[in-house]
């Protein structure tokens, strides 16, 4: 199944600068990196209303395995401890994509966050979770973390200092590199607003 959808997106893998802990690979498609200017940019409110259903779990176990025929891999993801925008409890969510790390070698898809063992996270998930591509609305534009303190991040796991009008604003980046002092979105308040946004015109209440 791996190669029929390897070869039916057509991917390619480049080699990266290798690390101390093996060999590096970035998938890609062919018409090259998968980044943000070939991925249309969704605000909050849009990534709300079109996703099919909001998870918030944990990240339970990662397995991945290689493809023989093709040498990429593909990652098999538990979530549990999953609950819906109401608080119900949802069972475990599992899905696979391409990308993992295997006997020293990482693959990812460019662009998208690497899932650790433990994750705290909210999954805005598409219609349709069985793709090579990830289960959530706007590839990584659909995946957000949950912070030790409660707090939300966005995918890059940079924290959400508000959500104005639309869209999710991350905190200011400090002089120092670090993430400036401010003001920071709880899960409670992150969570309420995308529970508006879906109940606005055009958006999609939780099925669950």
């Amino acid at each position: 199944m791996i190669k029929i959808l390897v070869m039916k997106m057509n991917y390619r893998m480049l080699p990266e600068k290798p690390t101390s802990r093996g060999v590096t690979l970035v998938l890609c498609l062919a018409a090259g990196t998968l980044a943000a200017s070939t991925v249309i940019p969704m605000s909050l409110r849009e990534i709300s209303a079109q996703a099919s259903r909001v998870a918030v779990g944990r990240i339970e176990r990662i397995t991945s395995s290689k493809d023989a025929a093709t040498g990429s891999i593909q990652s098999r993801i538990e979530v549990t401890e999953t609950r819906n925008l109401q608080g119900e409890p949802l069972g475990t969510l599992t899905f696979e994509m391409a990308g993992g790390t295997l006997d020293d070698v990482r693959q990812w898809i460019a662009g998208f966050p690497p899932f650790q063992v433990g994750d705290q996270v909210v999954l805005f998930l598409a219609e349709t979770t069985g793709t090579p591509l990830g289960p959530t609305v706007g590839l990584w534009q659909g995946v957000y973390f949950v912070e030790a303190d409660g707090t939300v991040g966005d995918h890059r796991r940079q924290p959400l200092a508000e959500i104005r009008g639309d869209q999710a604003v991350k905190a200011p980046v400090a002089r120092d590199g670090g993430v400036a002092q401010g003001t920071r979105v709880s899960l409670d308040e992150f969570l309420g607003r995308v529970r508006g946004f879906r109940q606005l015109p055009g958006g999609a209440p939780d099925r669950r």
